[in-house]
């Protein structure tokens, strides 16, 4: 059996062969003017673009690279490489007791920087997406605070799915 550090390894390999290089400033750009339309239901269907997209790494993770764990915490270490690398985000945490992760420095709270609403639904639909199909159940992941709000952090709550709120 692979160490989880090996497939640690292996995938930030992953990282460098499978993703595509988009100007961070064209997505900014592009999540600013999107938003200004969500209230037509774009923003739904953003996330789940999103979703499917964490669905698509995940599937990629364990069948071309043979990256699996059945552990939330070894799937959470594994999301928080990617998400890092990704320059998405500067800074993931998360705490298993609470059931939440932590993010700082989210590109989308950098497109829209003050928002009545939570602007980071797309990451939650990524987050959602890649748990669910990495570790074989099913997830809900919900941002209930948000940088962009004022809050020092943004705060995505994982449930399983079908648990209590």
């Amino acid at each position: 059996m692979v160490s989880i550090k090996d497939q640690i390894k292996t995938l930030a390999e992953a990282i460098e062969r499978e993703s595509v290089l988009i100007h961070r400033d064209a997505l900014i750009g592009a999540y600013r003017d999107l938003s200004k339309i969500a209230k037509f239901g774009l923003d739904k269907l953003i996330k789940k673009a999103s979703e499917y997209g964490g669905k698509k790494g995940a599937q990629t993770l364990k069948e071309k690279y043979g990256i699996y764990t059945d552990r939330l915490d070894e799937a959470l270490d594994v999301l928080s490489i990617i998400a890092e690398s990704s320059r998405m985000i500067g800074y993931f945490e998360y705490d298993l007791d609470k059931m939440e992760i932590r993010i700082e420095g989210s590109i989308l709270v950098e497109a829209i920087p003050t928002s009545q609403k939570p602007v980071c639904q797309p990451i939650a639909g990524f987050f959602k997406g890649f748990l669910s199909e990495f570790l074989e159940k099913d997830y809900d992941v919900e941002e209930v605070m948000c940088q962009a709000q004022g809050y020092e952090q943004c705060v995505f709550r994982i449930k399983p799915k079908g648990a209590k709120k």
